[in-house]
């Protein structure tokens, strides 16, 4: 998730327009699968968990991207970036909150990394609430930096469990 979030971050940065799925969009439609694909691997992972509280995490997580990668992707057609922003707000700051909120609940370790993600999540999502760069390219980046940070945060949770 590290790789393919800075990946599509710098494509979002480096190329904003760009000719996919037979019109010119954004990065948005690629991202909002990833969204999807993630959401579908952390259903995956609530199933296979041992504790009710990681199950309750990742489904409620695994549900959220789901639907927002399918409503993203389904969005797209238009490529006005007004549609996608209280979709994409919402979804950010629900991210952040969630991760910021399960801190005080859950027994996380290493709770810095997730913290941080959280706040990333929310710092982003008002930025694009207050249509700073009100653009698609943001929110492309926006989507992209929130998947890069949450890969990091299970690498940095895996190797915390693993010592």
């Amino acid at each position: 998730m590290v790789c393919i979030g800075i990946i599509m971050a710098i494509l979002s940065l480096v190329s904003p327009n760009v000719y996919l799925l037979g019109e010119n969009a954004s990065w948005i439609p690629v991202i909002s699968l990833v969204v999807l694909i993630v959401g579908v691997f952390r259903c995956i992972d609530a199933l296979a968990s041992e504790t009710s509280q990681g199950f309750l995490y990742n489904m409620h997580g695994g549900i959220l991207d789901v639907v927002v990668g399918f409503l993203v992707f389904l969005s797209t057609e238009g490529g006005e970036a007004n549609n996608l922003n209280l979709l994409i707000v919402g979804y950010m700051l629900t991210q952040g909150i969630y991760r910021n909120i399960l801190l005080s609940v859950a027994e996380i370790p290493n709770p810095f990394s997730n913290r941080l993600t959280g706040l990333i999540s929310i710092l982003l999502g008002i930025m694009i609430w207050v249509d700073w760069p009100a653009s698609l390219w943001f929110i492309a980046f926006s989507l992209s930096v929130d998947i890069s940070f949450r890969g990091w945060t299970l690498i940095v949770m895996a190797s915390s469990k693993h010592k």
